[in-house]
């Protein structure tokens, strides 16, 4: 754990867990979450595969700018970045696994915002693995919302067999597009044949 918050909340899901793969939804208590709850979220896998936050916290609205409930994970993340995000974000649900991710919002006339996001996975009572917890920790300014991410590293562990991996080869790109044309190379012009130095 990279940040102390998100060890807290590591903790709080192993000690629900108490050796089983998994916690069961119905056994998250907010009131014993107190010290994370602005920070913390629980999301939804819908029947059709988009994830949904249920419940955020205060800080994660600011970063928004706007009442997240309701709204997709992927909203977080910069548009160009969300199709490789629900690609990794699925295994929560299917492998199941734990994953932290490293995030940086580098927006254009934007001061940098770096964050650290846990997510953890729940059963429901009929067995599947369907709810998450999880939080979103940053460091920074956020400036004016919403911000969006984008993800600079993945640690994954899998819930089977116990083993991590990282991905770190997943770069940020800020995004600062401009509209000028490339200039060509200065190159110096041979002198015209057809003047003359006068003295």
């Amino acid at each position: 754990m990279t940040q102390p918050i998100l060890a807290e909340i590591r903790a709080y899901w192993e000690e629900l867990r108490g050796g089983r793969l998994m916690p069961l939804r119905s056994e998250i208590d907010p009131r014993e979450m107190s010290s994370f709850l602005e920070v913390c979220f629980v999301l939804e896998r819908t029947m059709d595969t988009q994830i949904r936050f249920r419940l955020a916290g205060l800080e994660i609205s600011d970063i928004m700018g706007m009442e997240v409930r309701g709204m997709t994970l992927r909203s977080l993340i910069s548009p160009d970045a969300r199709d490789q995000f629900d690609a990794q974000i699925d295994a929560v649900f299917e492998t199941p696994e734990i994953q932290e991710y490293k995030l940086v919002a580098q927006e254009r006339d934007a001061p940098e915002l770096v964050g650290n996001m846990l997510i953890l996975p729940l059963k429901s009572e009929t067995g599947e693995t369907d709810r998450a917890i999880g939080c979103l920790s940053t460091q920074g300014i956020v400036g004016t919302p919403p911000r969006r991410f984008r993800v600079t590293e993945l640690q994954r562990t899998s819930l089977l067999t116990g083993l991590s991996e990282t991905d770190r080869h997943i770069q940020p790109a800020p995004e600062t597009a401009s509209f000028a044309e490339a200039q060509a190379p200065y190159q110096a012009q041979a002198p015209h044949p057809y003047l003359r130095v006068v003295k």
